[in-house]
């Protein structure tokens, strides 16, 4: 059973002693079934970010030194 707190967002198993929030302690928690896993992100998504980082670092180089 999974555990979900809408004052804080934990997402977790367990509660609280007394069925608070171990994060916040507010009493605002709901119960769940199965938590969905978020596939990873796409391999070419981590491609242009590495690119458009080297792509910026290149150009504040090449900016400093001309």
């Amino acid at each position: 059973m999974n555990y979900y707190c809408k004052g804080c967002s934990y997402r977790g198993k367990t509660s609280g002693s007394g069925g608070e929030c171990p994060a916040c302690g507010s009493f605002n928690l709901t119960r769940g079934g199965k938590t969905e896993e978020q596939p990873p992100p796409a391999k070419w998504r981590l491609i242009l970010l590495i690119g458009l980082w080297s792509y910026l670092i290149i150009m504040i180089i090449w900016k400093l030194l001309h």
